[in-house]
């Protein structure tokens, strides 16, 4: 072996420790079928294959022959077609050499299990191209005529099941995403004006005014208007009004009550003690919701709004859920760029675009779609659906579920001792090169302010403690000596 050939080979490896859980050995292809779908057939019989599996009679005392399902390819060779995905497959063009990918090392895994291989009967294809009328289901129709298994992360809709695709085990989120920029914006004028009220909510705000009328009300009740209170300045209105003015301005510590009476000194220290509180919790949240921070927001919310607003939408065209979309929002605006990308939304040419979940988690870290971190998925799922390999529904003339059949039992090993996860994992680690805050955007900041349900218990103890000295100056008011500190004011006669 050469000194070139044997650097390049020890490079692939490393590559590939990193990237795959399993050492995976590049090979090249063996032959590519680019856009112009060949019409080579490379699809094997296997009628034959699946009558004698399960004919066999051997062990059929100890074993059901289901049981034995994925061992039922050991020693077949399989015929795979690979879609171009660069996220999930890394393909060297120049040299036709497959250099392993999340798909890879999947397939690899189940290759392991099942004893099937792959390497020798392997073909690649280019993405259709949406400008030459070439769409993916029509792809996919001739992928799986021509080939056992079709490697890609394919979303399974009831369209492309009535078109007589199977899909494998569900080991991918394909469910759809709407994805659409968010844009910086700039606090209102009255929201700062206003900012110091953000630490209640308004009815909060409303109850604390109630309550100053409230306190002022049995304060001037419990504190006749001839007590010591007015000895210094009768020019203070009514009971109640200076009652209200010591209240609210209790509130800012700017005045102190005066009680003379039991009850009432009672009950300003049941009003102290609340006006305490209540400053602690506003404190407490003035220093976090004060300052009113830009905000993210998208030109749409979810897929209501953008056809309340008559904006489009960004679709694949013959893409899975191109027809989906169509037939469940008939009155949203779908558009079909020529070139395909997140660029649509950036330059407004779209308001979101249409993107499967895991396809979008993959993007969302990498630097170069998403160097400014403003693409975010919006509104909620559009449909539930997964992703998986494809093979042709055919039980008769090729027998290609035998294929399914004898894999997908290995899948669902995988899946269940959380092979596929921490393959998925390693995947996502491994392509992010960019890490953007977790963050929540758009959220308002009122759900942040305390509500009257957390001040409750504040407030109810202050009118239990406010009735209770009502009643005790009901009882004691009309005994003899009871409010000794009472005072005639000048020029009164005495009573």
């Amino acid at each position: 072996m050469g000194t070139a050939p044997a650097m390049r080979y020890l490079v692939c490896l490393l590559y590939n420790f990193v990237i795959l859980a399993d050492s995976f050995e590049p090979f090249k292809i063996g032959w590519r079928d680019d856009k112009s779908f060949g019409k080579q057939q490379r699809r094997s019989k296997w009628c034959d294959e699946e009558e004698h599996f399960w004919s066999k009679r051997d062990h059929l005392q100890d074993a059901d022959p289901r049981a034995r399902m994925p061992k039922a390819l050991n020693g077949k060779k399989v015929s795979v077609m690979i879609l171009e995905t660069p996220d999930y497959i890394h393909y060297n063009e120049s040299t036709g050499t497959l250099e392993g990918g999340f798909l890879i090392e999947v397939l690899e895994e189940l290759a392991n299990r099942t004893g099937m291989s792959w390497h020798e009967s392997t073909a690649f294809s280019k993405v259709p191209d949406s400008s030459k009328g070439e769409t993916y289901d029509g792809w996919l129709e001739w992928a799986m005529d021509h080939y056992d298994i079709v490697l890609g992360n394919f979303a399974a809709t009831a369209e492309r099941q009535e078109l007589g695709m199977r899909f494998g085990y569900p080991f991918l989120d394909a469910s759809p995403w709407l994805v659409a920029q968010m844009k910086v914006q700039k606090p209102p004028w009255y929201q700062m004006i206003f900012s110091w009220t953000r630490p209640f909510s308004g009815q909060l705000w409303l109850l604390i005014i109630g309550f100053f009328a409230f306190t002022a009300s049995v304060f001037s009740y419990l504190e006749p208007e001839k007590s010591k209170l007015y000895k210094e300045d009768s020019d203070k209105g009514t009971a109640f009004e200076h009652s209200l003015w010591l209240t609210i301005a209790s509130f800012t510590c700017g005045e102190k009550f005066k009680p003379h009476t039991r009850p009432a000194k009672v009950f300003v220290l049941s009003w102290t003690f609340t006006v305490s509180l209540i400053g602690a919790s506003y404190t407490a949240n003035l220093a976090s919701l004060l300052v009113v921070a830009d905000t993210e927001t998208a030109v749409i919310q979810n897929v209501e709004d953008a056809i309340r607003k008559n904006l489009p939408v960004c679709v694949w065209k013959g893409g899975a859920f191109d027809t989906f979309m169509q037939n469940r929002y008939p009155d949203l605006a779908l558009k079909y760029p020529k070139t395909w990308g997140y660029q649509n939304v950036r330059d407004g040419n779209c308001a979101a675009i249409l993107k499967d979940r895991t396809n979008f988690l993959i993007d969302q870290g990498m630097k170069k779609y998403n160097e400014q971190c403003d693409l975010h998925a919006i509104g909620s799922a559009l449909s539930e659906a997964f992703g998986s390999f494809i093979s042709k529904a055919d039980s008769y003339d090729y027998c290609t579920d035998f294929v399914m059949d004898a894999i997908s039992p290995a899948m669902h090993a995988m899946y269940t001792e959380g092979w596929l996860r921490d393959a998925k994992d390693q995947f996502l680690r491994s392509v992010h090169d960019h890490a953007c805050s977790a963050a929540d955007h758009g959220i308002d900041d009122s759900s942040k302010s305390l509500q009257v349900g957390n001040t409750f218990g504040i407030f109810f103890f202050h009118v239990v403690i406010s009735f209770w000295c009502v009643v005790w100056h009901l009882v004691t008011r009309h005994k003899p000596g009871t409010y000794g500190e009472l005072i005639q004011l000048p020029n009164t006669p005495r009573s």
